[in-house]
């Protein structure tokens, strides 16, 4: 075998090998995430892998986190991300305890990934949230629930509790796990029988109390606006006796001694002798 064999061998199998340690040292983190990395010697380096192929010591370890949105479902009925009955109970301001089902938009903080890392060494996003979030959702759910009613819950303004469930649970969450909640609600109500019964009691109450209440009001309206009409009546007889009141006042003080002679002279005049009584001229044949 001559040299130029031997050289050409070598370069192939030098070839070969890289090869196959670039297959082993390549990592693809998937749109949507980003990879920590951790070795035994350097601990958590402080950049991360962005979405794409890297080269990766086999002595280091890469994590993924998603950046991207993701969605958590915890429901009763069996839909993607929640494969069997998720739902679970949160307590209300009425001492009741009430199973929902529960959809949660979220993602990690893409600056906050070492330091989340770091703290929950050895986990990586899906175990994170699978391990950890889980465990503690569902009591941070009822610190808000408790806020409320089982019938403000059940069929009151939900989306007031769920603005303040999203609030509260980005602030717990990001200071905890480095996660970032775009959206958080409650998306239905499952009472057990025993509680759908109390619920449609309160129901059938509430409907009464307001046709009460509506009836009430329509008798007050009536009554106000007969209240109303008398006193608009009782202002305009008013007004109309104060008008002739007047008129009649103003008639008596134009009634003067002089007036009374010159309708005397003037019937006099016509008729011959009379007497004039009061502003008219009353003819007194004599």
């Amino acid at each position: 075998m001559n040299k130029g064999t031997v050289g050409a061998i070598a370069v192939g199998a030098i070839i070969l090998l890289g090869g196959i340690s670039a297959a082993f040292c390549a990592k693809r983190i998937p749109t949507g995430y980003e990879g920590v990395v951790y070795s035994m010697n350097g601990g958590v380096q402080n950049e991360t892998l962005t979405q794409g192929w890297h080269l990766v010591s086999p002595t280091k370890k890469v994590k993924e986190f998603t950046i991207g949105n993701e969605q958590l479902l915890l429901t009763k009925d069996k839909r993607e991300g929640s494969k069997e009955n998720d739902s679970f109970k949160v307590s209300t301001a009425d001492d009741a305890s009430i199973a929902i089902s529960f959809q949660m938009s979220y993602r990690f903080k893409p600056e906050r990934l070492t330091d989340t890392y770091k703290k929950y060494k050895g986990m990586d996003g899906e175990d994170i949230v699978n391990n950890r979030v889980k465990a503690v959702l569902k009591s941070k759910v009822s610190e808000i629930t408790t806020n409320y009613s089982m019938m403000e819950i059940y069929s009151g303004n939900r989306s007031e509790i769920n603005d303040k469930i999203t609030k509260y649970l980005n602030e717990q969450f990001s200071k905890s796990f480095g996660i970032e909640v775009m959206d958080a609600s409650i998306v239905d109500v499952h009472p057990d029988k025993k509680l759908k019964k109390a619920i449609d009691n309160r129901v059938t109450a509430l409907q009464k109390k307001q046709q009460a209440e509506a009836e009430q009001e329509e008798i007050k309206v009536k009554a106000e606006t007969k209240l109303i009409k008398a006193k608009n009546e009782a202002e305009i007889k008013k007004t109309k006796a104060v008008a002739q009141a007047e008129a009649n006042k103003k008639i008596a003080e134009s009634i003067t001694p002089e007036l009374i002679q010159m309708k005397e002279a003037e019937a006099r005049l016509k008729h011959g002798w009379i007497t004039v009584q009061g502003a008219e001229t009353t003819v007194v044949k004599e």
